[in-house]
């Protein structure tokens, strides 16, 4: 399974794995961090795959004893790496149990059994932590965040796949009736298991997007959301307050009126209950993907703030007179230097380069 995965995606899995096997390693877990951990698991099969292959690293898999909860996984985490191991054996199906003995008679073919048990432990632990973590009345939810310059990829328990854009940070908290991502900051892009019975949410501090499935992108800075759907269709409403994750929304019109929006167009928040839905080409609107920034008649300031997300050495404007030139084209998001560049040969600003920041000034 994990061998499909791009290598960044799974090396970081594995850097996880390793973050929590050492922090599980303390004789004293508090509650936060068990539900932490529990959450963790949860939030893909690939995490529970790695973390029993990093604690089945030295030891027999087929002389443990069987996990039953989240303090049984914290506890053998905590012991010597000799029964550092998690092995399920009630789970084996009849078929299964054939096969286990199979290979017990088969000496040639001993060395696969490892694999069978983390097959085995991966599916019946995520179906316990699902029922357990994310169903469960105030569990902690999933946050995720990025810094400066970097992008994530994860997927969420019911198979969801978000991308987090750079310096954003959103909350995962699913309830028996909805599925939320709380988008405090930033821009994510979408890709959502279908669930008809379950929507699933995402909730800025303006506004609400649901979707059953679909692959949207959205993004909220300050007070400003914008959505871009790139395939299928979701529906936006602007919140009268804050929305809570679990909770019906209370909409600016003082009932639930969702506007649409469909594959290639893009609804903005312009403001209190107004939506404004254009079409657009959502290629173009999610370039960040891949690193590239596309404007058209952008004001500089807008520009330079969208460059400083990606790199350590910022853009900064000295004179206010510059904030309203207006930008158009397309650059790579990791080099400013190219930008500032851009701007000296358009006669637009010029730039000095400064020990900590690119000083843009007004042209000469």
């Amino acid at each position: 399974m994990n061998d499909m995965l791009p290598n960044d995606y799974r090396n970081r899995i594995v850097e996880e794995a390793a973050d929590w096997f050492a922090r599980l390693q303390d004789s004293e877990v508090d509650v936060r961090t068990r539900e932490a951990f529990a959450a963790w698991l949860t939030a893909s099969p690939e995490h529970v795959h790695e973390y029993l292959a990093l604690t089945a690293l030295q030891s027999d898999i087929g002389d443990l004893p069987e996990p039953r909860s989240v303090d049984e996984l914290i506890r053998l985490a905590s012991e010597p790496a000799d029964i550092n191991v998690i092995v399920l054996r009630s789970a084996l199906s009849p078929r299964e149990a054939t096969i286990e003995a199979a290979l017990d008679a088969d000496p040639a073919r001993s060395p696969r059994r490892p694999w069978l048990w983390f097959g085995l432990a991966a599916s019946v632990l995520l179906a316990v932590f699902i029922g357990v973590t994310w169903l469960r009345p105030g569990a902690a939810p999933l946050i995720y965040s990025t810094a400066v310059g970097e992008q994530k990829s994860f997927t969420l328990a019911d198979g969801s796949v978000v991308t987090l854009n750079a310096v954003s940070r959103l909350e995962v908290k699913y309830s028996p009736e909805y599925r939320d991502i709380q988008l405090q900051s930033g821009e994510a892009l979408f890709d959502v298991a279908k669930n008809p019975h379950r929507p699933f949410r995402v909730l800025t501090a303006d506004s609400v997007i649901q979707a059953v499935g679909t692959r949207f992108n959205v993004r909220h800075r300050e007070d400003d959301t914008t959505v871009t759907v790139l395939e299928g269709r979701v529906k936006v409403a602007a919140a009268a307050t804050p929305p809570t994750a679990g909770a019906e929304v209370r909409t600016a019109s003082g009932s639930t009126s969702w506007t649409p929006v469909a594959a290639g167009e893009s609804a903005k928040l312009a403001g209190p209950g107004v939506i404004d839905v254009a079409a657009v080409d959502a290629n173009l609107n999610t370039a960040w993907r891949e690193r590239r920034l596309v404007f058209a008649s952008r004001p500089l300031d807008e520009v330079v703030a969208e460059f400083n997300l990606y790199n350590p050495m910022p853009l900064t404007i000295r004179d206010p007179a510059l904030h309203e030139v207006r930008i158009s084209g397309a650059f790579y998001a990791n080099d400013p230097n190219s930008f500032a560049m851009f701007l000296e040969a358009a006669g637009l600003a010029r730039s000095q380069p400064q020990e900590h920041d690119i000083l843009l000034l007004p042209a000469e």
